[in-house]
C-alpha cells in the first residue's frame, strides 16, 4: 500500500525537479547558446587535448567526486545527479557541440569525466551503510552517560509503562495541546523514559519533534527557536502549515527568522491573500493540524536545567502560544525545582499552578532495589579481571550491597548517573593500580571518594582524625585501625562524633561514611596489600608506586617463579635500597602449604645476608624469622610436613648449610634461637657446630675482623645460678662455647687482633676511662698471661696499639682483674662506642 503521508513529503522535491526538467526541455536552445557564449567558447573549447591534460582532468574529477561524497548531503547529491543526467541526455540528442574522444581512454570523452564525477557520488549514497557499532571495539574507554534508545536496553523495566502512555496518546483526540510531565530526580532516567515512549509510538501517524530550550540564546529567543523548529519539521507534512506557523510566530514576536523567510518565500501567495491577526492564524493552524490526522509529539527534556525566567517562558509556550490541536508535549523535570522557579517569579502562585499547565504528571516508575547493582556489575565485567570480579561478588556485593545486617553501604548509589560517574572514576584508578593493591579496598576507597571527596582527602591528609596506627615491634605487623570513642558501653567511630559536631553532613550521610570506613579498616587484617598497612596505604591515593614502594605485581611474578626468581628480585631491590620494604612484604606472606613455607624461609635467609650487610647486623627482625621456624608443639611439622619430623629437620639443616659469606646473618640467627630456647628441629650441638664453622671460615677468609669478634661473643652458653644466701634470686651469666676456643687462640696468632682486643675491653658506662677485661674472655685461656703472650707475640699488630694494650693489661693484672682501673688509652683502643650487642 502507498503511504499518503510519505507521498506528501516527496511532492515538493518532485515538483522542483519536474519544473527544472521542463525548463531545460523548453529552453534548451537558449540555454545552449548562453553556455556557449560565456563558458564553452572562451574556456572549454581552448582545452588542449594532451596526455598530461587528460590525466589532470581525471585526477580533478576523482577529487571532485570524493569531495562531493564526503561533504554533501545525500538529497543534494541525488538531485544534482538527476539534473546532470537529464542535461547530458539532452546534449547527446541535440548535437549542439562536438565532443572529442580521449587519448587515454578512447571510448570516453572529456565531458563524460565531468558527468561521472557528479553522478557516481549520488549512486554511492544508495549503498546501505554498515552499522558502525560492529566495528567499535571497547578498549576500556569511559562509559558515556547516554539515555537508552531501545526497549532492549531497558534494564529498569519501564517499557510497559511507556508503551501504555504511547497507546493512550495515539487514541486521544485533543482540540488543545496535551501536556504530560515526566517527574524524576536528577539522573533518574527521565530522558530514557521519554525515548521508550517515542519508540512505542506509531511512526506513520506521529511526528516527533525534540525541542531543546536550553540551546536557545536567552529567554527572548526560546519562542522564536520553538516556532522555527516546528515550522521546519512540519514543512514536509504540509508547507501551508509551516508558513502559517511562521506568520503566527512573526506576529507574536515581531521578528523574522531565516527559516521564516525561506518558507514564506515558498508560500508567498498564501501570505498575499491571507492577512489577519495572530488569533486568525492560530485558528487556521488548528484547523490544518486537525485535518492532517497526525499526532505531533514535542519532547522537552531537562526543563529543570533552565534558568527560572526560561522555565516560565516554556510554560507560556505550552499553555498559551503553542496550545494547538493534535499536539502532545512530553516534558521531563524535577517538580520541586519547577515549583521553586514559578514561586520566584510569582510569589502568589501556589502548588496548583502546574496543574493548569500539565494535564497529566507521571512520576518515573520506580526501579527494583537490585537494578542499579546489576548495572554496576555489568559495567565492571567489561574491564576488571575474572578474579577481581569474583572478589566483587563475594566480598563487596554480597556483604556491603545486599546484606543490610553487615557493614551496609548500598545507598552510595542514588541513580544510574551515579553508577556511570563512579565506574568512570574507578576505571582510572583500577587501570593504574590493578595488581598493586587489594581490589576490595580500592573499590571501597573509590566509593568514598565518589560520594564524599572531602572525607577522602581527610583520610589521607588528616588521617589521625579517622584512624590510629597500632604499633608493633615488627614493622610489618603495624596497621591502621579506626579510632573509636565510647558512649556508655558502646563504641562508635570517632569521625562520627566529629562530623556530627561539624554539621556538614546529615545523619544518613554520616552513617554511610562510617560504614564505608568500617569496610576499609575492619575486615582485611589478613590481606597482604590491604590499605590498613602503612607500606601500602599511600599508593591507594597516589595511583602510582612511590620511590620506596615495592611493586606487588612484580613481587607476585617473582614469587610464582620460585626461589631463583625471588633471588633476582632481591638483587633488584638491593640496588634500589628497598630491602626493608621487601623484607616486610615477605614476612606478610601466609603460606598454606610446604612449598610456600620453604620459599618464604629461604627468601628471608637470602635477603637477610644482604640486609645486615647494608643496614647492620642488629637491624633484621630475627625474632620474627625464628617465630616462623619455631616448631612449638610440633606445629610446623603438623602444618607443613604431615608430622614428618625428619623432613622438617632436613629442610632446616639445608638452610644453615647453604648460607652465604660472610656468615654474619646465620650466626646471628643461631644466637637468637639459642637465646630464646626455640625448638627448630636441630639439636643444640648441631647449632653450635654451625656457629663454630661460620667463625672458622669467616676468619680464614677475612681475618679476625669486627664481624668475627661479634661472632665470638655470640657463640656462648647462657646459664643461670642461684645467688648464695639469697633464696629466689638467680645469677644470669654466660661462657664461651669450649669447641670455639682453639680456633680463637689460633686466630690471635695468625691475624691482626685489633678489633678483637677492643671488643674484649669492658668500658664503664658512666666514666669511659674506667675499664676492665671481660672475665668471660679471660676464662677461655689457661691463665690471663696466655692471652697477654698471644698478643705480645703477634707480629701483625701495630706496635703502638700493642704497647697500649699491654700497658692496660699490666694495670689490670695489678688489680688481679677483679676491678676496673682508670687507664688513659692513647690509640684506637680508646672508647668510641659500644660494638658488642650480645
Amino acid at each position: 500500500m502507498f503511504d499518503i503521508a510519505d507521498i506528501k513529503k516527496r511532492i515538493p522535491s518532485t515538483l522542483w525537479l519536474s519544473c527544472c526538467f521542463g525548463f531545460l526541455i523548453f529552453f534548451i536552445g537558449p540555454v545552449n547558446k548562453l553556455l556557449n557564449r560565456f563558458l564553452v567558447a572562451p574556456v572549454i573549447s581552448e582545452f588542449e587535448d594532451s596526455w598530461l591534460n587528460e590525466s589532470i582532468l581525471i585526477l580533478l574529477g576523482a577529487l571532485a567526486a570524493i569531495w562531493l561524497f564526503l561533504f554533501s548531503e545525500r538529497k543534494f547529491l541525488r538531485m544534482l545527479a538527476i539534473l546532470t543526467a537529464l542535461f547530458y541526455v539532452l546534449q547527446l540528442n541535440q548535437q549542439f557541440w562536438q565532443f572529442q574522444s580521449m587519448r587515454l581512454i578512447p571510448v570516453l570523452r572529456e565531458w563524460d569525466i565531468v558527468v561521472f564525477a557528479i553522478i557516481i557520488p549520488a549512486i554511492l549514497t544508495f549503498i546501505p551503510e554498515k552499522s558502525r557499532s560492529v566495528a567499535i571495539v571497547d578498549e576500556g574507554g569511559f562509559v558515556e552517560d547516554l539515555a537508552i534508545e531501545t526497549a532492549e536496553q531497558d534494564t529498569f523495566k519501564r517499557k510497559k509503562v511507556a508503551a501504555e502512555i504511547a497507546g493512550r496518546i495515539s487514541i486521544t483526540n485533543n482540540r488543545k495541546s496535551f501536556a504530560i510531565g515526566i517527574l524524576g530526580e536528577y539522573g533518574s532516567g527521565k530522558t530514557s523514559f521519554i525515548n521508550l515512549i517515542k519508540n512505542s509510538l506509531d511512526k506513520k501517524n506521529t511526528e516527533i519533534i525534540d525541542f531543546n530550550p536550553w540551546c536557545a540564546d536567552g529567554t527572548p529567543n526560546i519562542q522564536k527557536d520553538f516556532f522555527d523548529l516546528l515550522a521546519s519539521r512540519l514543512y514536509t507534512l504540509n508547507p501551508k502549515i509551516s508558513g502559517m506557523i511562521l506568520d503566527y510566530s512573526r506576529k507574536l514576536s515581531r521578528v523574522d527568522s531565516s527559516m521564516e523567510n525561506f518558507i514564506r518565500q515558498i508560500s508567498f501567495v498564501n501570505n498575499i491573500f491571507n492577512k489577519g491577526s495572530y488569533t486568525d492564524d492560530y485558528d487556521r493552524i488548528n484547523h490544518f493540524l486537525q485535518l492532517s490526522g497526525k499526532k505531533i509529539i514535542i519532547t522537552i527534556d531537562d526543563l529543570d536545567r533552565l534558568y527560572k525566567e526560561e522555565v516560565i517562558e516554556v510554560m507560556r509556550l505550552i499553555r498559551n502560544t503553542a496550545n494547538f490541536s493534535n499536539i502532545f508535549y512530553l516534558v521531563a523535570y524535577e517538580r520541586s525545582y519547577i515549583q521553586e522557579a514559578i514561586k520566584s517569579m510569582n510569589a502568589n502562585a501556589g502548588n496548583s499552578y502546574l496543574d493548569k499547565i500539565f494535564q497529566l504528571e507521571i512520576p518515573l516508575p520506580k526501579r527494583e532495589n537490585e537494578d542499579l547493582l546489576k548495572v554496576v556489575e555489568s559495567l565492571l565485567e567489561d574491564f576488571i579481571s575474572a578474579n577481581d570480579m569474583e572478589a566483587y561478588r563475594k566480598n563487596i556485593a554480597s556483604k556491603g550491597f545486599y546484606n543490610q545486617y553487615y557493614i551496609f553501604f548500598k545507598t552510595v548509589f542514588r541513580q544510574s548517573r551515579d553508577v556511570i560517574k563512579f565506574v568512570n572514576n574507578f576505571k582510572i584508578s583500577y587501570r593504574l593500580l590493578v595488581g598493586e593493591v587489594l581490589f576490595e579496598d580500592l573499590f571501597g576507597l573509590e566509593l568514598l571518594k565518589f560520594r564524599f571527596p572531602l572525607i577522602y582527602d581527610r583520610l589521607f591528609e588528616r588521617r589521625d582524625d579517622i584512624v590510629e596506627l597500632i604499633r608493633s615491634n615488627s614493622s610489618y605487623k603495624e596497621y591502621y585501625r579506626i579510632r573509636f570513642f565510647k558512649n556508655g558501653k558502646d563504641e562508635y567511630p570517632l569521625i562520627k562524633r566529629t562530623l556530627q559536631d561539624e554539621k556538614n553532613y546529615d545523619v544518613a550521610d554520616i552513617v554511610l561514611i562510617c560504614n564505608l570506613l568500617r569496610a576499609l579498616f575492619l575486615n582485611n587484617n589478613n590481606s597482604r596489600n590491604a590499605i590498613i598497612y602503612p607500606m601500602f596505604f599511600e599508593r591507594y591515593f597516589r595511583y602510582r608506586l612511590g620511590s620506596q614502594d615495592i611493586s606487588e605485581k612484580q613481587f607476585q611474578k617473582a614469587w610464582k617463579g620460585g626461589l631463583e626468581a625471588v633471588k633476582q628480585f632481591i638483587n633488584g631491590c638491593e640496588e634500589k635500597k628497598l630491602l626493608t620494604e621487601l623484607g616486610m612484604r615477605i614476612f606478610q606472606e601466609k603460606p598454606k602449604f610446604r612449598a610456600g613455607f620453604e620459599l618464604q624461609i629461604r627468601s628471608l635467609f637470602c635477603l637477610g645476608t644482604r640486609y645486615v650487610k647494608e643496614k647492620g647486623r642488629s637491624s633484621f627482625d630475627y625474632d620474627d624469622l625464628i617465630e616462623l621456624l619455631w616448631n612449638y608443639d610440633n606445629n610446623v611439622e603438623k602444618r607443613y610436613y604431615a608430622n614428618n619430623a625428619n623432613a622438617y629437620r632436613v629442610f632446616v639443616k639445608s638452610l644453615f648449610e647453604e648460607v652465604e659469606k660472610p656468615f654474619i646473618f646465620p650466626a646471628k640467627i643461631i644466637y637468637h634461637i639459642k637465646h630464646g630456647k626455640k625448638e627448630v628441629g636441630l639439636a643444640l650441638s648441631m647449632l653450635i657446630d654451625y656457629e663454630v664453622r661460620y667463625f672458622r671460615e669467616h676468619v680464614a677468609e677475612y681475618g679476625l675482623t669486627k664481624e668475627a669478634s661479634w661472632m665470638f661473643w655470640g657463640i656462648r652458653d647462657e646459664y643461670t645460678e642461684p645467688v648464695p644466701e639469697q633464696p629466689g634470686y638467680v645469677f644470669e651469666g654466660f661462657r664461651i662455647e669450649p669447641s670455639l676456643i682453639p680456633y680463637v687462640k689460633a686466630a690471635l696468632q695468625e691475624h691482626d687482633p685489633i678489633a678483637f682486643l677492643k671488643m674484649g675491653i669492658q668500658y664503664n658506662s658512666r666514666d669511659r676511662e674506667l675499664a676492665s677485661i671481660y672475665p668471660q674472655l679471660l676464662e677461655i685461656f689457661d691463665t690471663p698471661e696466655e692471652y697477654r703472650d698471644l698478643v705480645k707475640e703477634n707480629a701483625k699488630i701495630n706496635p703502638d696499639i700493642k704497647a697500649d694494650f699491654l700497658g692496660f693489661f699490666a694495670a689490670c693484672r695489678e688489680k688481679e682483674f677483679k676491678m676496673e682501673i682508670r687507664y688513659p688509652f692513647k690509640t684506637v683502643l680508646k672508647y668510641e662506642g659500644e660494638d658488642n650487642d650480645y
